[in-house]
């Protein structure tokens, strides 16, 4: 029932080019009643706060299920999920579209991330992205608190940067998540200053 109300909650997206606006007619438009809706969200803007950490948890899901991710490092675990989220994500632009077109600016706070934030974070746990594999003293908390805050700050950044990339294939983007998730985890043990270069350089032509 949750999948069908987040996919149907998509689909109204995509045809009317805006959010629905009542449960009830919600509801009716699927088929079910209102107590079957409220059985899984409090409300519309619940559903449409939901879909990003669902999608997340699916690639993640799905993942978990390859040898080769198992055995990575929890760098590269990071790196293939967020690739594979991308890929997911392309199956619905249309709707991100709509759903962020009033989001300008990747450093503006953009409302309906909560759930998505705790889903990340809750994920960079689970890889032990605190590690000392990626340089963060496992010990220091605040530290890997820190480190796993600024790398979903990344995480948005990048979504944002999808939104308006104009690229075949979006390879753009997939230069982006390269560029700067590997720096990420380098500053966060290396502090390495090529690296830092070669971001600024490559985030500075997509202003031209």
């Amino acid at each position: 029932m949750r999948a069908q109300i987040i996919q149907h909650y998509i689909t109204s997206v995509k045809k009317n080019e805006k959010s629905p606006k009542g449960v009830f007619n919600f509801c009716e438009e699927l088929g079910i009643s209102e107590s079957d809706f409220y059985n899984e969200f409090s409300d519309l803007d619940e559903v449409n706060e939901s879909i990003l950490p669902e999608l997340w948890s699916e690639v993640v899901s799905a993942l978990d299920e390859q040898s080769f991710y198992q055995e990575a490092s929890a760098g590269d675990k990071l790196l293939s999920t967020l690739y594979a989220f991308f890929e997911k994500l392309k199956e619905n632009r249309s709707y991100f579209l709509i759903s962020y077109k009033d989001w300008k600016n990747p450093q503006e706070s953009v409302k309906g991330m909560k759930h998505f934030r705790s889903s990340f974070l809750e994920y960079a746990k689970s890889i032990q992205l605190d590690s000392t594999e990626i340089g963060v003293d496992v010990v220091d908390k605040n530290t890997a608190k820190l480190s796993h805050n600024a790398l979903f700050a990344n995480v948005l950044f990048v979504f944002h940067f999808w939104l308006n990339d104009r690229s075949k294939g979006f390879e753009k983007t997939d230069a982006c998540i390269e560029k700067l998730f590997t720096l990420s985890l380098e500053l966060i043990g290396n502090q390495t200053l090529k690296k830092a270069i070669d971001l600024g350089k490559f985030l500075f032509t997509q202003k031209k």
